[in-house]
């Protein structure tokens, strides 16, 4: 059993279902469940959550990153659960922005991560422009886990980042479960500036998969096999 036990679990899930009827309530539980779960793990996943960091957002459920794809029916940019892994993959990087009541927007070249009208969607903005209300998240820990957290809508309360086993948003009612199809997990890809870097931060720095030869290298490989058989 954990340790909080099944009663425990229920009990804090409960008053935060009753906060969120209250002005101001799902950040004031939000902050106590944080503050609980400190107790029980290590490293903090939203120690990764500083203005100007670069991140990925793993889904628990698919096993692989969020990123930004172009819809093949649509043409518009649309995210899914299937990114890879490390600094080669641009699509899943995410620049973290904080608000001065510790909600974060999520945007890759001003593309912004939201859920609106009860779907997961992209929205495109410009450097110009004032980031989308329905890209405004709240962090909130996964009670007894080390490393996964949930991000809720500030805009739609209770409604939450969601991808089924396969990668695919969830929508509607699906975005108000929290389960392990809500479960996130956050990979540092590179600091923000001036950031401080912590003592057990593991950044990024190196893909999964080998990067590609660089195009000296792959001429040179050919050269030396004509070389070769000519002689």
């Amino acid at each position: 059993m954990s340790f909080f036990g099944s009663l425990g679990k229920k009990a804090v899930e409960k008053a935060y279902d009753l906060a969120s009827k209250v002005e101001g309530g799902r950040d004031y539980l939000t902050t106590a469940a944080n503050t609980v779960n400190s107790l029980v793990k290590g490293k903090d996943p939203r120690a990764y959550l500083k203005p100007g960091n670069v991140i990925q957002i793993l889904s628990r459920s698919s096993s692989r990153t969020i990123q930004i794809v172009v819809s093949k029916t649509t043409n518009e940019l649309i995210c899914d659960a299937i990114g890879g892994t490390g600094s080669f993959y641009p699509n899943a990087h995410w620049l973290v922005v904080c608000t001065p009541n510790s909600h974060y927007y999520f945007h890759n070249n001003y593309n912004y991560l939201a859920i609106k009208n009860g779907k997961i969607v992209i929205i495109p903005s410009t450097i110009n422009e004032k980031a989308p209300s329905e890209g405004e998240f709240r962090a909130q820990d996964v009670l007894g886990s080390a490393q996964a957290i949930y991000l809720e809508s500030v805009h739609m309360p209770g409604y939450f980042l969601n991808f089924d086993d396969d990668g695919v948003p969830c929508e509607d009612m699906k975005l108000k479960t929290k389960d392990r199809l809500a479960q996130l997990e956050l990979q540092l890809i590179a600091y923000g500036p001036g950031i401080q870097p912590e003592k057990d931060d593991n950044s990024i720095e190196k893909p999964d998969e080998l990067s590609p030869p660089s195009y000296w290298a792959a001429t040179a490989t050919s050269n030396n096999q004509s070389h070769a058989g000519s002689s």
